[in-house]
This record gives C-alpha cells, sequence and structure tokens, in this order.
C-alpha cells in the first residue's frame, strides 16, 4: 500500500470525514488513548487535509489540524516536514503504520500516528485490499457485497454525467456574438468536425471547421467548398499548412483527415443550406437521417461514426437548441434519445467489468460505462461511486 498513488487519499479523506472505522478503543501507534470529538473541516486549499479539528489523546484535549497519508512516509516524500504550514498538525492519520517510526513537524517536534486499517470494517478492509491492485475495478474482489442493482444505477448516473459533460464540451463552440441561428449552426458544425477528426486529428478538424462556417458564405458551390477546405488545411497539394498539424499515422485508411474534411465540409453545406425554422419543425432523427442522406462524398460516413455523430454531437445540440429556445419539447426529446442510445464502447472497458463479473446487460453499448471508468474507476473517486457505498454500508 505504501506505493498507492497519493492523489487517492481523498478515499481516505471521505473515510476520516464521515467516521467509517471503528470509534472506540482508537489508539496512537504508541498505545495512548484517542477520543475525536470533531474530524476537523475538509481542506480545499494548501495546507492539511482537515482544519481545526479536536480530539483527545491521553488526558489532554488538543486543536488543530489533521493530516492524512497512506503511509507515515508520505510525510517526508510531500515534504511536510519543511513546510510551515504543518505546524499545527495535531495527529497524523495513516491507512496502515508498518514502521512505527516518528514524524516531525517543521518545528522539529513529534506528531502522533493514528493507523485505521485494523478499525475498518470487514467489507471496507477488503475493498483496500483490492483498491491497492493495477487494471482491475477496486470492488472487482468484493462481489458477494456488490449489489448488481447499484452498479446499474450506477452506470445510469454516469451515463446521464456524460451527456451533460457533451453538452457542456458543446457549449464551448457557441458565440454569443452571433445571433441564435446562426450561433448554433455553427456550433453544431464544429461539433461535427471535431466528432470526425476523433481520435487522432480532433484539434485540427475543429479549427477547420470554424474557419470554414466564417469563410462558406461567400463559397458558390459545395465542391468548391471543399476544394478550399483541402487547400487551407494542407491536404490537397501536400503540403503543411500553417497551423495545421494532421497525424496519420495509426488511421485507418477511411479515417483519414482528407475524407473527414471532405465529408465534414458536405455537412457544413448542407446545415448552412437548411433555414432554421426548418430545424424546428423537424424530428431530431430525421434531420441527422436527412442530412446523412446528403453526402455524396465516397468513401461514406460508416456506421460506426454515424453512430458516433449522433449520440455525442446532434442530441446534445438539439437539447442545447431547445434550452436556448426554452423549449421542452426539444430537450425532453434529445434526452429520452440518449437514454436510449447504444453504441460499441472500448474493449478495455468492458473487459474489466466482465473480469468483476458483472451481468453485461448493465454496461454492454452504454457510454455511460466508459464515463464511469473515466470518471470514477481510474481516478479512483470510489467515495463517490453507488457501488462502493453498497459495497461499505453492506
Amino acid at each position: 500500500m505504501d506505493d498507492h498513488p497519493s492523489y487517492n487519499e481523498r478515499l481516505l479523506h471521505w473515510v476520516w470525514e464521515n467516521r467509517h472505522f471503528e470509534n472506540r478503543r482508537l489508539f496512537t501507534t504508541n498505545n495512548k488513548e484517542i477520543v475525536i470529538y470533531d474530524p476537523g473541516t475538509n481542506n480545499a486549499s494548501d495546507g492539511p487535509d482537515f482544519l481545526n479539528a479536536r480530539i483527545a489523546i491521553g488526558f489532554l484535549t488538543f486543536y488543530g489540524d489533521i493530516e492524512i497519508h497512506w503511509s507515515p512516509r508520505d510525510w517526508i516524500h510531500h515534504r511536510h516536514h519543511t513546510d510551515q504550514n504543518y505546524n499545527r498538525v495535531i495527529l497524523h492519520v495513516v491507512y496502515e503504520d508498518k514502521t512505527h517510526a516518528d514524524v516531525y513537524r517543521p518545528d522539529q517536534t513529534a506528531i502522533p500516528t493514528l493507523s485505521i486499517k485494523q478499525h475498518l470494517a470487514l467489507p471496507l478492509q477488503k475493498f483496500f485490499a483490492q483498491y491497492q491492485q493495477q487494471n482491475t475495478l477496486p470492488c472487482a474482489g468484493n462481489l458477494s457485497f456488490i449489489s448488481h442493482e447499484a452498479f446499474e444505477q450506477q452506470i445510469k448516473k454516469a451515463h446521464k454525467e456524460y451527456f451533460e459533460q457533451k453538452v457542456n464540451d458543446l457549449l464551448q463552440f457557441y458565440d454569443p456574438s452571433l445571433p441564435l441561428s446562426k450561433a448554433w449552426k455553427k456550433l453544431l458544425i464544429i461539433a461535427l468536425f471535431d466528432g470526425l477528426g476523433i481520435a487522432h486529428n480532433r484539434e485540427p478538424m475543429k479549427k477547420l471547421g470554424a474557419q470554414l462556417f466564417s469563410e462558406s458564405a461567400a463559397i458558390p458551390a459545395k465542391q468548391e467548398l471543399t476544394v478550399r477546405a483541402l487547400r487551407m488545411a494542407g491536404i490537397d497539394p501536400q503540403n503543411k499548412a500553417d497551423g495545421f498539424y494532421w497525424k496519420r499515422k495509426g488511421s485507418r485508411p477511411n479515417n483519414h483527415p482528407k475524407h473527414r474534411i471532405a465529408q465534414g465540409c458536405e455537412l457544413l453545406w448542407t446545415i448552412k443550406n437548411i433555414p432554421f425554422p426548418e430545424w424546428l419543425r423537424t424530428d431530431i432523427r430525421q434531420s441527422f437521417t436527412w442530412c446523412r442522406q446528403q453526402l455524396e462524398y465516397q468513401p461514406g460516413l460508416g456506421e460506426a461514426r454515424a453512430s458516433v455523430l449522433w449520440g455525442t454531437v446532434w442530441l446534445p445540440a438539439f437539447y442545447i437548441l431547445g434550452d436556448l429556445l426554452a423549449n421542452e419539447r426539444y430537450t425532453n426529446a434529445a434526452y429520452n434519445a440518449w437514454l436510449n442510445y447504444r453504441t460499441n464502447i472500448p474493449g478495455s472497458v468492458t473487459r474489466l467489468f466482465r473480469q468483476a463479473d458483472i451481468p453485461p446487460s448493465t454496461y454492454q453499448q452504454k457510454l455511460g460505462a466508459v464515463h464511469q471508468w473515466r470518471a470514477y474507476c481510474q481516478p479512483g473517486r470510489c467515495e463517490e461511486c453507488k457501488v462502493f457505498k453498497d459495497v461499505i454500508s453492506s
């Protein structure tokens, strides 16, 4: 556990703050009894983890700060022994203390240490044992405690959060200096270019989409737009355009920038020429299908990329449109379509859930599973996960 990444200490912070350990018969590593009256206030800034705590050690009551680590040696690793902000620390809380070595404040006075591992409930102890393992879900070793219903609820939560994230991502492309109709079309077009750039060329595609939107009004034909775009991008002829750095290595032939730029230009041309009121009269799915049908360039968009654009661009864009117009019909239609959205997700994610013996029906083809891994499992935000809370309450 000594080698566990320190950025996951917030899980220990959660244990301390919520007192998820046996509070009776607590002793320092040198056998002085501890009574916790107030664990302190979680500190979101620099300095000790919890401020203004109140505890008793032996017959004395102390007021001050609490610092929490996985092991005693983290005190030195984080250089707290040289930081004057840590002179008010009255207790060093660690997950496990194998050395019983003292740690010292910058003023050279020793700090009492509390090791909490032996005071945790059995489910939490098992969880922390698995938490050390790399490339596995932290809860994978606790199957007897995991509720599949809890996992399904967590995936639903993650699926909702992922949609909110995509909405916020697209809002970055919204230009409030433009009329609403034009600003929304610009947002949609840049987002489509971004989606076409997945995975290696998102930045240059976004940049190109923004430039083309600004110049497209002066271009009379779709074919000329594509020619102009390829020249701007330095794709045709093969010269490096200023500010565009295209990655071709590792890309499938159909994912070559030349093809994606041409597809983006055709989508831009179609979207630009649809009168804005028409968007409000057309069903979301119908508008996407119709725009896709206007693509004449070969190779075509492909089912996989079309699915990505539908779920991660079209639906959040139309949710934004409904929000801008205070039109619940659009926001509800977009969000309900998202709830039913299914697409292939990376095997690296499904493999981890499969190893944990979680029913595939709860995560297969759900982008919430990807968000769950990226936002919760990988960074160790277990304390915010329904599955973890279910484990420790068992």
